[in-house]
């Protein structure tokens, strides 16, 4: 075996581009959707200084908190490159969601047929999706990146059918215009992360101004009111900040669809968290009425609380895998449980501190939300260690729900077991709110994901309470 390695050192290095190139100060991105009822939109990457040598524009395979894959190269068509001197040419398909970039090109275009994303991929929250009067598209389903230029600083220009309403996610602006938007982000990781929404069908409003500009988009295809809708989703953002007790962020969209479905095989009612928004996927019915319940607006407050919370939990604080992000492949996560449970608590405990009995209102959640998952989960999962189901669901969370269901379940109830022993060893001076307060904290200075055997020492830090016990229970397959 050793005889092979130099051979295998030389073809590996043989693979490496002969003129390595830093990435750029900026990437600069045109999406165009030019008319009402057209299928595709146009997406154009430039940057200022050609390509050194060849690189690769990559399509995104796998979603943040998605756990699974969606080939959205399979709509992305027309792709080719610009020569410095002008001359354009198409380029190759690579393996995998790739094409080649030859030495010297300033810039790639291609088209996404975004009408047959939405047929062809059937969960909602996974779709952009064109229909009369609208467009709503998801940073990572129509945005490529150069391989190696992740972290460069993205430009975002928008420009839509004439007189349509624009509004991206990464730059809200109210009262919407027609005119081109233009956006900025950190990196392809925020970009990607970031939701477009225009057209006249689209019902853009502020909500409120403090801590932070917060906004709502919705485009409903059946009955909803907004104005009840914005009610609840701003009460559900200030309750989560309350909790989280700060904002890591400097605005915040909640975006809506209520959508006619394409066919029996879609699937509507899942919803998804960003870094700076959350966007809701629900079938046109379902939408709150003025004959909704108490029960309804119980029932879409917590679902707001939920997954504006990920935007610290795991957005803001998280183990490996989920930042840096794969985008070619769906990562193997060892730490779901946390990113989903620990998330899901701090929504139940954030709600919670506005009803008039929250300890009632925190057990009813936990049975409900947790417990009835894990009494009738499968044995063969419940034998599972949490970081193998763990592992298990990062592929197949929401494919096969039996593994999404337990795992986020397990972590929540670790997350609500951690918190009783805290506060009962500081006799109630320190909650689960101080940890995870101090984790976001400490991710920022940091960096970086924490380890698994990492958690309980960031606890005692914050917290002043040995929390090891509790999560190594927690860890273990279940009884």
């Amino acid at each position: 075996m050793m005889s092979c390695r130099p051979l295998f050192v030389l073809l590996a290095l043989s693979v490496i581009p002969a003129a390595a190139q830093t990435p750029p100060a900026e990437v600069a991105y045109r999406f165009t959707y030019a008319a009402d009822g057209d299928a595709t939109a146009a997406i154009e990457l430039s940057w200022a200084a050609p390509l050194a040598g060849p690189r690769s524009l990559v399509m995104p395979r796998a979603i943040p908190m998605g756990y699974g894959e969606q080939r959205y190269d399979a709509f992305v068509k027309e792709v080719s490159g610009r020569s410095a001197a002008g001359a354009r040419a198409a380029l190759e398909r690579e393996e995998g969601p790739r094409w080649r970039l030859p030495a010297g090109t300033v810039s790639v275009s291609y088209q996404v047929d975004l009408k047959r994303l939405e047929q062809d991929v059937h969960a909602a929250s996974d779709q952009s999706r064109v229909r009369p009067g609208y467009l709503g598209a998801l940073g990572y389903s129509v945005f490529a990146y150069v391989d190696g230029w992740e972290t460069a600083p993205a430009r975002l220009h928008l420009e839509g059918p004439a007189g349509w309403p624009l509004f991206s996610t990464l730059a809200p602006v109210w009262p919407v215009t027609a005119a081109a938007v233009e956006a900025r982000a950190a990196n392809y990781y925020a970009l990607a992360d970031g939701q477009i929404v225009m057209g006249p069908k689209a019902d853009v409003r502020r909500l409120a101004t403090a801590p932070v500009p917060l906004y709502m988009a919705t485009y409903a295809e059946g009955p909803v009111d907004a104005d009840r809708v914005g009610r609840l989703a701003a009460t559900a953002f200030q309750r989560v900040v309350d909790y989280f007790g700060s904002v890591p962020f400097t605005h915040y969209t909640v975006h809506q669809e209520l959508l006619t479905p394409l066919s029996p095989a879609h699937e509507y009612g899942m919803s998804m968290e960003h870094l700076e928004s959350s966007t809701y996927y629900l079938a046109a019915s379902t939408g709150l009425t003025a004959a909704s319940t108490d029960a309804d607006d119980a029932r879409v407050l917590y679902n707001f609380a939920h997954h504006i919370a990920h935007a610290w939990v795991p957005k803001r604080t998280y183990g490996h895998g989920y930042f840096p992000f794969q985008w070619e492949l769906a990562p193997v996560l060892d730490s779901i449980w946390f990113a989903e449970g620990f998330g899901q608590y701090a929504a139940i405990m954030a709600v919670a501190a506005g009803t008039a009995d929250p300890a009632a209102f925190r057990a009813g959640m936990l049975d409900r939300r947790f417990r009835a998952n894990v009494t009738s989960a499968p044995p063969f999962l419940r034998r599972l260690s949490l970081v193998d189901l763990s592992r298990v669901a990062s592929t197949r969370y929401a494919e096969d729900f039996r593994t999404g269901r337990l795992v986020f379940s397990r972590g929540g109830l670790m997350a609500a077991a951690i918190d009783d022993r805290i506060r009962a060893e500081s006799n109630g001076a320190r909650s689960l709110r101080d940890a995870l307060r101090y984790l976001v904290d400490w991710t920022a200075r940091e960096h970086r994901a924490f380890a698994t055997d990492e958690l309980a020492t960031l606890i005692q830090r914050a917290t002043g309470v040995d929390t090891r016990a509790v999560i190594d229970e927690w860890l273990r397959p279940l009884p």
